[in-house]
Formats: C-alpha cells, sequence, structure tokens
C-alpha cells in the first residue's frame, strides 16, 4: 500500500527514470568529443556511496563487436558453476532492467527505483557541487553504471561482469577491480571519439588492463595486437592471444537448424592453467560466436576457483544456454525473421557469412530481405556493401527514438553509391519510419521469404516488441 500522498511505485519509476534519460546521454547525442569522457565524477561518485565496486571481483570486457556476447556467456557460465554473477551489458533494447542481470535475472522495477532512491541524495550533491564550479554534472551512463555497481554488492555477487560502454580508458566501467580483462575483436567504428586508426582505437581498448591484472585478446589485426601486447607489457599484465596461446578446433559442418550452432573445441594453455575443452555447442548462431565463446573460456579458466566449481560441464552448459537478444535471434519462421544489431561493417560482414552460410533456411528463402536503418556517425555504404551478397531486396528507413539516426535521405544517397553489380537500384525500397517498412515488407512477403533486421541496436529496439508479440501471436 502506497504512503498517503506519495506516488505509486510505477509513477515514481517512471519520473526517476525521466530525470535519469534527462542527463547528458552519449548514447542518444549526435556529435560526442571524447573531451567529454573522464573518470573524476565517476570515482568520486563511487567514493562516496562506499565503493561498492570493491565488493566483488570483476571480468571486464571491451571490443568493437562480441562483448556483449561474451559477457553473457562469461555470466552464463559462472552461473552454471554455482556462483552469482552479476552481468552489465549497454545499450539496452527496449528497457534500461535489460542493462543489469544477476544469475540471468533482470533487475526489478521495484529494485531499480530503489537504487535510484537511494543514489539521489549523493547525486543531488554533486550537481550541486558541480554548477557551483561550473563543472559538469554526472551523465546518464555514470549514474547507470553507479546503480549497477551498487546493486552488484548489495546483491552480494560473487563475480560482476562489466561490458565496456565505449572505448574504455575513459569509460565509466573502468573503476572496477578485474581478475581478468577481455578485449575482443577490434575494428573501426567510434572514430570520432577513438581515433581514426586501428593501432589508437586499440590503445584506447586496451585502458581497461591494470597492472598484474591477466588479459585475454581477440584481436587479429596486426596493429591492434602490437598495441594491445605493448600495455599489456607496460603494466606487467600476462596477455593471452586467441590463435597463439589457446584456439578454436575442429568444427563441424553447420547444421540444418537454424537456431544451432556447430560443435567445435577450445584448446590452449594460458601460463599453468590448459584449456582442454571439447564438444562445445552454441544456442547463438555464427562462427564468430565460436571466437566469442573461446575468450569466454579463457577468461573464465584465470579466475580463482577454490572450491572447484567451474568444470567442463558447467562450462559447455553456460555457452549453450547463453542468449542475447538482437544477436542473430529468429523471432519467426514463417515468413522467417532475423533481428541482428549488428552496427558497423566488420558486423555486418560477420552477419552476412552467418546468413548465408550457417542459417539454411535463409539461404533457400524465395526472396531475401533486408530492413536497415544506422547511425549518422556509421559508414552506411561499407555496412550495405557488406550485406550486398546475401539479400535480393534492400528496404531502408529512418529510426525514431534516438537523435542519432542518419536521415533517410542520406542514406538513400549512401545506397545509390553502392554498384549496380552488388545492389541493382531497382532493388533497393524505402519507407519513413520502421513500422512503416515492416508494414509494407510484411503486406508482400510471403511464407517461404525470409526478413532481417539489422544497422543498429535503436532500430531493432523499436522493431522488436512488435515482432516478437507478432510471432507470440501467430503461435
Amino acid at each position: 500500500m502506497n504512503t498517503p500522498g506519495q506516488p505509486s511505485p510505477d509513477i515514481a519509476l517512471s519520473k526517476a527514470l525521466a530525470e535519469l534519460y534527462g542527463r547528458i546521454d552519449y548514447e542518444r547525442q549526435v556529435k560526442v568529443s571524447a573531451k567529454g569522457f573522464r573518470l573524476k565524477n565517476m570515482r568520486e561518485l563511487l567514493r562516496r556511496l562506499g565503493n561498492p565496486q570493491s565488493s566483488y571481483p570483476a571480468i571486464h570486457i571491451a571490443g568493437t563487436k562480441g562483448k556483449g556476447s561474451v559477457s553473457t556467456m562469461v555470466g552464463s557460465i559462472l552461473t552454471e558453476s554455482g556462483y552469482r554473477a552479476g552481468v552489465y551489458t549497454s545499450p539496452h533494447l527496449e528497457k534500461i532492467n535489460q542493462r543489469m542481470a544477476i544469475d540471468g535475472q533482470l533487475v526489478s522495477d521495484v529494485r531499480l527505483l530503489d537504487l535510484l532512491t537511494q543514489l539521489r541524495p549523493t547525486i543531488e550533491a554533486m550537481d550541486r557541487e558541480a554548477k557551483e564550479c561550473n563543472s559538469s554534472t554526472l551523465t546518464f551512463f555514470e549514474i547507470t553504471t553507479a546503480a549497477t555497481m551498487l546493486y552488484f554488492a548489495q546483491a552480494e555477487v560473487d563475480f560482476a561482469v562489466l561490458e565496456v560502454g565505449l572505448g574504455g580508458r575513459l569509460d565509466s566501467t573502468n573503476v572496477c577491480e578485474p581478475a581478468a580483462c577481455v578485449i575482443t575483436n577490434i575494428s573501426f567504428d567510434h572514430t570520432r571519439q577513438l581515433g581514426k586508426t586501428i593501432d589508437k582505437i586499440a590503445r584506447e581498448k586496451a585502458g581497461i588492463i591494470k597492472p598484474n591484472v591477466p588479459v585475454v585478446s581477440g584481436a587479429i589485426k596486426l596493429d591492434a595486437s602490437k598495441a594491445i601486447a605493448e600495455i599489456a607489457s607496460e603494466r606487467s599484465a600476462d596477455l593471452y592471444q586467441l590463435g597463439q596461446n589457446f584456439r578454436i578446433e575442429s568444427p563441424t559442418e553447420p547444421t540444418d537448424n537454424a537456431s544451432a550452432s556447430s560443435s567445435f573445441n577450445v584448446t590452449g594453455r594460458l601460463g599453468d592453467r590448459t584449456i582442454d575443452l571439447d564438444g562445445i555447442k552454441l544456442s547463438l548462431p555464427g562462427t564468430h560466436q565460436q571466437t566469442n565463446a573461446a575468450l569466454a573460456v579463457a577468461a573464465i579458466r584465470l579466475l580463482d576457483d577454490p572450491k572447484n566449481q567451474i568444470t567442463a560441464d558447467s562450462i559447455r552448459s553456460g555457452l549453450a544456454q547463453a542468449t542475447l537478444p538482437g544477436r542473430t535471434e529468429i523471432v519467426s519462421t514463417s515468413p522467417l525473421v532475423i533481428l541482428d544489431i549488428a552496427h558497423n561493417p566488420a558486423s555486418m560482414a560477420a552477419l552476412a557469412k552467418t546468413l548465408m552460410q550457417e542459417i539454411p533456411p535463409w539461404r533457400a528463402a524465395k526472396r531475401r530481405m533486408i530492413l536497415f536503418a544506422t547511425s549518422r556517425d556509421k559508414n552506411a555504404t561499407a555496412m550495405l556493401t557488406a550485406l550486398s551478397g546475401c539479400y535480393d531486396e534492400v528496404w531502408l528507413t529512418e529510426y525514431q527514438t534516438n537523435p542519432r539516426a542518419l536521415p533517410l535521405d542520406k542514406l538513400l544517397q549512401c545506397a545509390r553509391t553502392i554498384p549496380q553489380a552488388k545492389v541493382p537500384q531497382t532493388k533497393i525500397q524505402s519507407a519513413a519510419n520502421p513500422i512503416a517498412a515492416w508494414e509494407a515488407i510484411l503486406a508482400e512477403s510471403a511464407p517461404d521469404d525470409a526478413i532481417c533486421v539489422t544497422g543498429s541496436a535503436f532500430l531493432v529496439a523499436e522493431l522488436r516488441p512488435l515482432l516478437v508479440d507478432r510471432a507470440s501471436k501467430s503461435g
């Protein structure tokens, strides 16, 4: 029962979230300068909260692509091993609760409101001080990260898996106390903030490396791996490289099951620890997910496990059960509908390979259609080119809930620069918004057609509730 005069919990949460979203949010800004990133405010906020990040060891994960999948896999393995594991990822798709979970369960609305209420006095005090000094106030991501770290501390998690939001060196998560760090593959993305070369981007990502804390790397580009190795050496951090210290072996042929991935093995040696894990199967499709799984396995092997709870069976089970909305997610089979948040040329190339080589219903579809929208800071032409061999028709649109959307007229210009041999102009369609585009596609699609929604997490976020609801009603 509500206290007389007090708003209901739903109204209170809506008000708290409105205040939170009203803050500086770099996920929603069209132009973001690296000058806006710093750790001073984050450290001070956590200090006033009692440094909750010191209550548990973290597995800190950075990279251009795959870090969300690796985070989910590591968390799932820890949970299957009997540990209480918190996982923090970003951005969310439908609701902010999706950013923070413990043992696979999203934070409840009641608990989220409680966390924001606990933070309010500290935030208000820091805001007043910032205004007096004419300095920056706390951002959306800083507050969300602090709330998560407090949540994990109060829930007494055994481990916290923390995905970097942007970059690494100056990311708000980079105040954690890691037991292991992971850097996934690195390619061009967020060049305005991180740098215009692979070397500079890698050095920003490698900023998560801490003195004497082991690092697992999946960076395969020479400039990236060299930069990571230099920083690891400077900080006396043992570095374990995919393809050198550990590797993926014996992948089998793809199955006819669109939701299943091939069986494979991960083997290697990390200092005095060995990896010899066979028969791994994933729910997340795509050979790139095998790479993510290998990184997760290596990170897990570096953790202290005094009770020997992490076994080969718990690792296999954790990997098999790891799922993540929006990662080559099949939401319908008639027609086949797939959602994927790929948002740069490298992830688009991986998606195209997965669709054509590992999802037989896509390859066999009578007509394959892509519904695409992206952000202003992305290379839309390169992304569409990377996808060009896997579709018959592309629908372009502009997502509505985030101001970073690339305007539809600009997106059409990008598509028209792709050579006719790759994307015939007659196969380029457009609609003013995602729902209009989806309705147009659905109106002319047949049960044996295939549709993939991709290009941005923001596009997937707008359409996913509608598509999932439709799939549930159609049985």
